[in-house]
């Protein structure tokens, strides 16, 4: 939704268009979530949709969260389903679908659903509920009417008594507490709820108001800090960006639980809150926050065209997330250094730390960025196995500083992403209304570099060695590695799936791989007599010692090349340190100066 639509439906929420009765506007569907039973970990939810034509209606469950890239099967702790008409006649209806409920309505315009949902996993994607507090992740919860995910919504909290709090990004309907509008399901879905008696402290920027919902944080962890910070966190992202595209934004802050999702005007982040009492874990805290809040722009607005608009039955498939995620994971220390939150020095600390933890992740000679995007939602990808796949948020803070400084090198220091950032912004977000394809997102980067960079962006779709030395030289830096043996054999070759078949995209240089004569484009057949795939070709150099040997079926241009036996290597792992170079020129000095505010 635009920022000027956002104003426009606010304005009718306060003008009381929408604060009626349960069903205030034809084609309004109206919400109430209660709680009789927290112990037993159930929300009540009674759904009442109007303006239905024909005799048969479909009332789905999402399969999967946006923000989330995982089938999560909700329908399987729906329970209790009821229909009945706008007169309380009981309506027949069956189960179509896994997630699908199909209601004969025999024409009726009303249709009023009940059903209970088991709220029992303490995961942001996942609804909770206990004796203290509800957690709402709307996905899970709220069923949507097949033809109407385009039609306004109404949601009331009936809360268990002694519970005060409602923590949301939905706008309060006039004169009905605890009541709720979006002006559509999206809306709704992209707007969680933490319900009960947290603590609640706020900030302005730019006359926008910002609420803060602090649980199980100690009482030691000083509070006017926390908000303080994320003030200054606010301002520089909102500065990089130039705008503050949202009425109202809520932090949901809780100490219980795991992992954080980003949404449109609020962020749910779970965290153990003991971890905010030492220096380092407070900073880690932030850069998290930071992360969370600067998703507000880079995949809630600047988007791959594949994530909007959402089919929430299936996977949304994009070899994008490097960028959504990945770069997010660059700015959320950016984010840090420009709000005076993170020095210089601490940055290039995190910098080398996550050039080392990738490195070391053997998956990622398996598969690159892009594939990692892919494969995400089977498992494959971020969270799979790493020793055969890798992460696109490893990666990611070094593919967005490589971009950086490649287009800061390419324009002398004229352009930067943030320019390629605030690109997107406005001319998909804001005049498209749409995402960006692969090849939009390389020409904004390519535009603002004034050359091509496929030097840099080749490493998002392959696995080959990265070249940190030469990518981080242009703003004033020397990366060095160190290396030091390792568990198993190295065997020096790197991989892609496709179709369930195993081919080479290149081999390291001196590596047992490049002097058995294998290349890119290679089909790898089996490896020791098993069928190929990352899982067995892994398997076998972890179980090997280096000067044994791994015998390789391949075939070269979709013809049988033959067997080739290896001697494989030592495998070694790698550590990287980052300086600043002693005698930069003024290119490279001015480069490090504007990118990170060393103020040389």
């Amino acid at each position: 939704m635009t920022r000027s639509s956002q104003r426009v439906f606010l304005a009718l929420v306060l003008s009381g268009v929408l604060s009626g009765g349960p069903l205030a506007a034809e084609g309004t569907t109206a919400f109430t979530v209660s709680m009789p039973r927290p112990a037993a970990h159930l929300f009540h939810v009674t759904m009442r949709c109007g303006d239905l034509k024909g005799e048969l209606q479909d009332f789905l469950m999402a399969a999967w969260m946006p923000g989330f890239y995982r089938i999560l099967e909700y329908e399987k702790n729906v329970s209790g389903f009821r229909a009945a008409d706008g007169t309380g006649r009981a309506l027949p209806w069956e189960k179509v679908t896994k997630n699908t409920w199909r209601v004969a309505t025999g024409g009726a315009r009303t249709a009023v659903l009940d059903y209970d949902v088991l709220g029992n996993i303490l995961f942001v994607a996942q609804n909770y509920l206990d004796e203290k507090r509800a957690f709402i992740a709307p996905p899970g919860l709220y069923m949507y009417p097949a033809a109407q995910l385009r039609h306004p919504v109404t949601v009331t909290f009936e809360m268990p008594p002694g519970w005060a709090q409602v923590g949301t990004g939905l706008d309060p309907v006039k004169g009905r507490p605890r009541t709720y509008a979006a002006p559509d399901f999206d809306i709704l879905y992209d707007c969680p709820a933490l319900l009960g008696n947290q603590e609640v402290r706020s900030f302005e920027v730019r006359g926008i108001p910002h609420t803060v919902v602090i649980e199980d944080v100690p009482e030691s962890v000083d509070r006017t800090k926390m908000v303080a910070d994320l003030k200054r966190l606010v301002e520089a992202a909102t500065g990089l960006m130039g705008d503050i595209p949202y009425q109202h934004y809520t932090f949901l802050l809780m100490g219980n639980g795991r992992g954080g999702i980003e949404h449109a005007n609020s962020a749910a982040c779970a965290f153990d809150g003991k971890g905010l009492t030492e220096e380092k874990g407070y900073r880690g805290w932030l850069s998290y926050i930071s992360h969370e809040y600067f998703h507000l722009f880079n995949v809630k607005r600047i988007r791959p065209i594949a994530l909007g608009p959402f089919d929430y039955e299936t996977e949304n498939l994009t070899d994008m997330l490097w960028v959504s995620e990945g770069l997010t994971v660059y700015y959320e220390n950016i984010v840090m250094v420009r709000a005076g939150l993170m020095t210089p020095a601490q940055y290039l600390e995190e910098m080398q730390n996550a050039m080392t933890r990738f490195e070391n992740t053997p998956g990622r000679r398996y598969m690159s960025a892009a594939e990692s995007s892919l494969e995400t939602w089977g498992g494959a990808g971020f969270g799979g196995d790493r020793r055969t796949t890798m992460s696109y948020y490893d990666n990611g803070a070094m593919l967005g500083a490589m971009l950086d400084i490649g287009i800061r090198a390419g324009s002398r220091n004229a352009r930067s992403l943030d320019d390629v950032m605030r690109s997107l912004y406005r001319k998909y977000y804001g005049r498209g209304k749409r995402g960006f394809t692969d090849a939009e997102f390389r020409a904004e980067c390519e535009s603002a570099a004034g050359r091509p960079l496929a030097d840099v962006l080749e490493y998002a779709w392959s696995s080959r060695d990265v070249d940190y030395a030469k990518h981080f030289a242009p703003a004033g830096l020397e990366v060095k590695a160190s290396t030091a043996e390792a568990p198993g054999a190295f065997l020096g070759l790197d991989t892609r799936r496709d179709g369930g078949r195993l081919f080479v995209t290149g081999t390291t240089a001196g590596s047992p791989a490049e002097a058995a004569g294998l290349k890119a484009g290679d089909e790898i057949m089996a490896v020791d007599d098993q069928p190929a795939s990352t899982k067995a070709l892994s398997d076998r150099l972890s179980a090997k010692k280096p000067g044994e040997k791994l015998e390789v079926r391949y075939a070269r241009g979709g013809h049988q090349a033959g067997d080739v036996e290896i001697t494989l290597a030592k495998n070694t792992k790698v550590a990287y340190t980052i300086a600043r170079a002693a005698n930069p020129d003024s290119l490279q000095a001015a480069i490090l100066k504007d990118w990170l505010r060393t103020g040389r």
